[in-house]
Parts: C-alpha cells; structure tokens; sequence
C-alpha cells in the first residue's frame, strides 16, 4: 500500500543550519540540511485567539482551516510503499544540530528546530472517506472534546511521537504536552511507532474505537502533492 509523508519544520538558526535524516524503519527516505524559517503558524494562532473573544464561536473547519494553510512551513512529500503485510512500523527523524555558543556548560544561543508538522496516511482517497464516514457514525457530536483530542487523530503522528535528545532530554507528546510546541536544541532522533488497525498503520497509542481525522486537510496536502509532483 502507498503511503504519503508530510513534513514541515520551522527553525531559528543561529550560524549553521542542521542535518535531517528521515527513515522508514532502517531505509533511508532522504537527507537534506532544514533552512532557516520563522513560525508563522504559531505566532497566527497566538493572535487569532489573542483578538477573539473566549465564548465568540468560530468554524474550526474554515475559519481556522483557512489560518493553518496559510501558514504552513515549506512541506516536503514522499510517496512510500509499504507492504501490505507490515503489522508495525517505526518512523524516525535524525537530528543533528550541534550549533550552539556553548561555553563550560552554559548555551546562550543555539539553533531552535521546532517540528511542526508530521502526517503519514494513506495514499487512497477512497480509504480515508470510508474512515471518515465511519468516524462520523460513531461521533456523539461533531464538536465532541473527546474526538478533538490531538493525540487521538489518526495520521497527525506528531502528537503521537517522542522526542530522544543525545543531551539526555526526552519529550513524549500526550494529550497535554505537544512536541511541535517544543523549540528543540541539539542533536537526537524523533520516532513514532506505528502499528496495523483498521488495515492501515497508524500510530501505537491511538485507541482502537475512537479516532478523528481532518479530512479537509488531507485532500488539501493530496492536491498540494499533486503539485509538486508536477
């Protein structure tokens, strides 16, 4: 089965821009040196809830759909087959980042890489519409709190992944602690771990009954991926 990567950092550099290694399992994807780019995403969401009202209701479905694209980083795609047989999976992100004025001990600047963004879904429309509509049988309510939970989304697997740095600082993402709302110096590795259900791999903790997805966004990064294949 085709499955389609989405990765996009942003990332202060201080002199030297640092080194990204993508694997799939041990199969090198790509190699390549991440370029300076500020966090637009995070500063536009900072000030859309900054001079918004908290009881004015907004569309999370437009309104702030439209906000997120806007403001994506540079999105790098890869296609990837995985045989259908695969029962588990590990993605990993090799860092290396040692671009620091670290003097005895003491850093008062570094290069910050932050991952803001990381999907890994199916490369089949006709799958994701059919989990959608089951999603949407199973859904109490639309705007159910439970199903919005970020670690409970099927492909975004940034909230689902960990964070092993070679200083000896960890970062697991959970329901309250999200790794691309982490500014991260030095080096070390991201992983996620996925496994099959559904007939699909996705990620290890996702519960097996209970899942969102944002459907919207993953036809927008399939169209996107169209051009830039072109």
């Amino acid at each position: 089965m085709k499955y389609l990567l989405v990765v996009g950092f942003s990332c202060d550099v201080y002199r030297k821009k640092p080194r990204a290694r993508i694997f799939v399992d041990d199969k090198l994807i790509n190699e390549f040196d991440i370029p300076h780019q500020k966090n637009n995403l995070r500063i536009a969401i900072g000030k859309f809830f900054l001079n918004r009202h908290t009881l004015k209701p907004f569309s999370k479905d437009n309104e702030f759909f439209n906000l997120k694209i806007k403001n994506f980083p540079s999105l790098q795609f890869y296609e990837i087959e995985i045989e259908q047989k695969k029962e588990q999976l590990k993605l990993r992100i090799d860092i290396e980042n040692n671009d620091s004025n670290s003097t005895n001990g003491f850093i008062t600047k570094s290069t910050l890489l932050n991952f803001q963004l990381l999907y890994f879904f199916p490369y089949n429309i006709k799958i994701l519409s059919h989990l959608n509509t089951i999603r949407m049988k199973n859904i109490i309510g639309k705007n159910y709190a439970w199903y919005r939970r970020p670690n409970n989304n099927l492909f975004d697997i940034i909230h689902n992944s960990q964070w092993h740095g070679k200083n000896k600082q960890s970062f697991i993402s959970s329901s309250t602690k999200v790794l691309s709302l982490r500014d991260i110096g030095g080096s070390g590795y991201m992983q996620c771990e996925l496994i099959k259900k559904y007939g699909i791999l996705i990620p290890r903790s996702i519960k097996s009954n209970r899942y969102d997805l944002d459907l919207p966004l993953l036809n927008y990064f399939f169209n996107k991926y169209k051009q830039y294949e072109n």
